[in-house]
């Protein structure tokens, strides 16, 4: 089946790198008060992006697609060297929350229509 090969690969990666996010964004608010720490970020929209311009044109998606995880540019430096910004990680914390809700919904849907297929619509 189609969804089970490119679809069901993007989703799986999507909510692999909302995990990676969360960690990422709690590792970045348990160093609020580190001197010198810099924050961090997962990236992997531009990723995903380009992967579904390519499905959409019909080729395959590559299965291999990963998240980085890359210092964060920018964002006001304290005086101790720190640059986590409480209002944004908490912020972001919230809208990755969003968006992993929103995968699991749709991958619980696919995977209840695949179920109720195999079952013969019952």
């Amino acid at each position: 089946m189609n969804w089970i090969g490119s679809d069901y690969q993007l989703l799986k990666q999507a909510i692999n790198h909302s995990v990676l996010n969360q960690k990422v964004i709690s590792h970045n608010l348990s160093n609020i008060d580190t001197p010198n720490f810099k924050a961090k970020q997962a990236v992997f929209e531009q990723t995903l992006q380009s992967e579904m311009r390519l499905k959409l044109q019909g080729g395959r998606p590559n299965d291999s697609t990963q998240s980085k995880v890359i210092d964060r540019a920018g964002g006001a430096m304290r005086s101790d060297g720190n640059n986590v910004d409480l209002d944004y990680e908490m912020s972001e914390l919230a809208r990755n929350q969003l968006q992993y809700e929103a995968m699991m919904e749709q991958l619980n849907r696919r995977l209840g229509g695949l179920k109720s297929v195999i079952r013969g619509g019952r």
